[in-house]
């Protein structure tokens, strides 16, 4: 299979999610994947375990394996001359630098875009950080769930009124960000194609959080007036809202153009005489009467199981959707219908998946991914690539430099 990436050399220097997603994906695209880790403690997140249900003893790292598979570990010290020359070799011979090192620390190790495009013109230099590459922030640390969720007003506008801010789950906004990288990476590897030169390209977490958040933010730029979160009961369209059925699972009824849907909406729920209702006569008069139209919805979708209400909204073409919970998408025909999840060649862990990143180019067969490396795994094999000697191998892991 040609991939895209093919033949691209990567060295990734990154630790937890946002980097190593970056990676992920370059490396889903074909690109070869070199994760620099320190020989001690390795990249953190390979901490994260979860202890199966089956097996008390058995102990495995799903968010390690999702977001460092198909790479190859090399364990190197870079606080050492002999650890810094070592990396400045691979890093002279690559296309692409992927870094979310903060802006200081890569200051300090001298890893920053200017001292490596000075060895290597033609090098593509990713940095991913908290706030920002300018600013009073960017040496402040910072995970998504800081920067990108809380800071970014997405957090507080989709809270419901006078409730506590709601709660993100792990690496939603990271794999965002990681996949934007990856777009720019391949932008520039183009650009270099037509120039001859390397550039730097940037992201923080801070920033997706706010392009996420562009839509609502956008309104306040524009008019001074930014939105702020509503109840189900304030919402100027009741179309778009959560419900309950009968058997107490939620469903989502997104219907935008609510004026366009609201005839079949009406004949769906069995409430013609809603029609003919002039509190509920268009958008206007819906926003108006929003509280009353929305306790008439409950009482209505409570009124069948979400299984019952399945067929009868697809059949008036509504726009909606289940709420599902993670066990019930796991299962979900439609998920594996597009390769959502990939099978992994693991050792230890058989029948092993991750979820897939999400581009798919024409009709490429998804591939088996490669088992994320064990902290290490590669240091001798790109060694000997790079074209030093067994002996020198020796002595730099007698010295611990690489491990």
């Amino acid at each position: 299979m040609d991939f895209p990436l093919q033949a691209i050399k990567v060295v990734e220097v990154a630790m937890w999610v946002a980097g190593p997603s970056t990676t992920a994906v370059l490396g889903d695209w074909g690109a070869d994947i070199i994760k620099l880790e320190d020989p001690t403690s390795g990249d953190p997140i390979r901490g994260f375990v979860t202890r199966t249900m089956g097996d008390p003893n058995a102990r495995i790292r799903p968010p390690f394996e999702l977001d460092n598979r198909n790479k190859r570990s090399v364990a190197v010290d870079l606080r050492t001359l002999d650890g810094h020359a070592f990396a400045l070799k691979l890093i002279e011979r690559a296309d692409v630098f992927v870094t979310s090192l903060r802006l200081d620390a890569i200051e300090r190790m001298t890893l920053d875009y200017a001292t490596l495009s000075a060895k290597n013109p033609r090098l593509i230099y990713a940095s991913i950080n908290g706030y920002g590459h300018r600013g009073p922030d960017r040496n402040r640390p910072a995970y998504d769930y800081a920067a990108a969720w809380a800071r970014s007003g997405l957090m507080a506008t989709i809270a419901e009124p006078g409730q506590s801010p709601p709660a993100q789950r792990p690496a939603m906004i990271d794999h965002a960000v990681g996949l934007g990288l990856a777009g720019a990476i391949s932008a520039a590897l183009l650009a270099r194609e037509r120039t001859g030169r390397g550039r730097e390209v940037n992201i923080s977490l801070f920033s997706m959080g706010l392009w996420m958040n562009a839509s609502d933010l956008t309104v306040g730029l524009m008019t001074g007036r930014a939105p702020h979160s509503e109840s189900r009961t304030e919402r100027v369209n009741p179309l778009w809202s959560s419900y309950k059925c009968a058997d107490a699972r939620w469903i989502y009824f997104v219907m935008i153009q609510s004026d366009r849907h609201w005839p079949d909406f009406c004949r769906a729920l069995g409430k013609s005489e809603w029609l003919d209702d002039p509190r509920f006569k268009d958008s206007t008069a819906r926003a108006q009467n929003c509280a009353t139209l929305t306790g008439e919805i409950d009482r209505a979708v409570a009124a069948r199981t979400s299984d019952e209400w399945a067929p009868i909204f697809d059949r008036h073409n509504l726009v909606w959707a289940p709420v599902r919970t993670d066990a019930e998408v796991l299962d979900d025909p439609q998920a594996h219908a597009i390769g959502a999840f990939a099978a992994v060649d693991h050792p230890n862990i058989p029948g092993c998946r991750v979820v897939n990143s999400p581009v798919e180019f024409g009709d490429a067969p998804s591939q088996p991914h490669r088992a994320a490396p064990e902290l290490g795994q590669h240091t001798e094999e790109v060694a000997l690539e790079l074209g030093l000697a067994w002996d020198e191998i020796a002595r730099l892991k007698a010295s611990r430099t690489l491990g």
